[in-house]
C-alpha cells in the first residue's frame, strides 16, 4: 500500500488511506490535513536496522552506564569499567567469544535474556557515537564509527553529557528491529550529524523519539500523522513490535501523534524532522516504506481442532 508522492514539497498524501489505528473518537478530524512535509534532501545520517530487540532489552542499561565512562584508557584499550558491564564477554576472558549478560557463550539466548551477545549493541552504539573513520578494537574485533550523533565523538576520552547521552540512546533505538532485517533508516534532529548522502528516497516520517536515562532507560514515542494514518495496524502496537522485547516492561511511553502534540515544538528548516520535545533535541526516524513490516499484525496460530472420537 503505497501512498502518492507530489509537488515540490514532496507531500504524502496520506488521505488516500482509511484511518486504521486507534479509536474512532481520538483519530476524527485529526488525521484529515495533510501529512508531515518531507524536504529532499534532508540533513541526517542513515544507517541499517536489525539491533535484536532482546539484544537491546538486555544491554540498554550497561550501554547506559557505560556511555558515562571514557570509552578508552590511555593507551587505546577499552576502559575496564566498561568491560566490567560485560556487554564485549567477560573482561576476564582473552578470546573473542563473550557470553551475554548471564555469561553465556556469544549469541546464545534463552526466554531469559541469559547469554544475550551485546556486540551487536556494542557495535550500534560506536557507530553512533564515534567520528567517522574511528576505530576501536576489542579481542581481534574492530568497531567503527560513523559519526551520527553530533557532540558524541568525545566519548573516547571522557563520559557524556545526560543530553548526548540520550540522543546516542536515541539512535541506537532507531535501529531496533529483528521484525525485519536490514531495512534502512535515517535519523534527523537538531543533535543528529549530515552524512551528506542522497534522502530523497526517504519520504515517510515514522516518529519522534526521546529518550532518557536519568533512572531506567525509558523513551517518549510520538508517531507522525501518516504514519498512524497509513500502519496496517494501531499504532501503539507497531511501534511496540517494533521495539519491544516485552511490551509490558520496556519503557516505551506512546505519547500520541507528534504534528498535535504541544509537548513538541519543530525547530528548524520546515520538512527537515527536527524537534525538540519537552524542551530537549530529540531524534526522528524515517523510512522508505509508508506500511512497514511492522505494521503487519502479528500472525496467530489458529487452533488445532479436538481429534474426533472412534465410532
Amino acid at each position: 500500500m503505497k501512498r502518492s508522492v507530489f509537488g515540490l514539497g514532496m507531500v504524502m498524501a496520506v488521505g488516500l488511506l482509511p484511518a486504521a489505528c486507534g479509536p474512532e473518537s481520538q483519530l476524527d478530524g485529526e488525521l484529515a490535513g495533510p501529512g508531515l512535509e518531507a524536504m529532499a534532501g534532508k540533513p541526517g545520517s542513515e544507517d541499517t536496522n536489525g539491533t535484536p530487540k532482546l539484544a537491546w532489552d538486555t544491554w540498554k542499561e550497561p550501554v547506559a552506564r557505560a556511555l558515562r565512562f571514557p570509552l578508552l584508557n590511555g593507551d587505546g584499550t577499552i576502559n575496564q569499567v566498561i568491560l566490567a558491564t560485560w556487554i564485549l564477554g567477560d573482561p576476564m576472558d582473552d578470546g573473542v567469544g563473550g557470553g551475554g549478560a548471564g555469561g553465556g557463550g556469544a549469541g546464545g539466548e534463552d526466554s531469559a535474556g541469559e547469554g544475550v551477545s551485546g556486540h551487536e549493541v556494542f557495535d550500534h552504539t560506536v557507530r553512533c557515537a564515534l567520528a567517522s573513520g574511528t576505530a576501536v578494537t576489542h579481542n581481534g574485533k574492530s568497531y567503527k564509527g560513523l559519526g551520527m550523533v553530533g557532540g558524541a565523538s568525545v566519548w573516547t576520552k571522557e563520559g557524556l553529557p545526560e543530553h548526548v547521552l540520550n540522543n546516542v540512546l536515541e539512535c541506537v533505538i532507531a535501529f531496533v528491529n529483528d521484525k525485519t532485517d536490514g531495512v534502512n533508516v535515517l535519523l534527523t534532529g537538531p543533535n543528529v550529524s549530515d552524512d551528506k548522502g542522497e534522502h530523497d528516497k526517504f519520504l515517510f516520517g515514522e516518529a519522534v523519539w526521546c529518550a532518557d536515562a536519568t533512572g531506567s532507560v525509558a523513551v517518549d514515542v510520538y508517531p507522525t500523522r501518516s504514519f498512524v494514518r497509513g500502519c496496517g495496524m494501531d499504532a501503539k502496537a507497531a511501534l511496540e513490535q517494533r521495539y519491544c522485547y516485552k511490551p509490558e516492561a520496556c519503557n516505551l511511553v506512546y505519547k500520541g501523534i507528534l504534528e498535535l502534540n504541544e509537548e513538541c515544538v519543530r525547530v528548524g528548516v520546515p520538512g527537515s524532522g527536527q524537534y525538540k520535545c519537552n524542551g530537549r533535541a530529540c531524534t526522528m526516524t524515517w523510512l522508505k516504506d509508508p506500511d512497514p513490516e511492522w505494521c503487519v499484525p502479528p500472525a496467530t496460530t489458529p487452533p488445532i481442532p479436538p481429534t474426533p472420537l472412534p465410532q
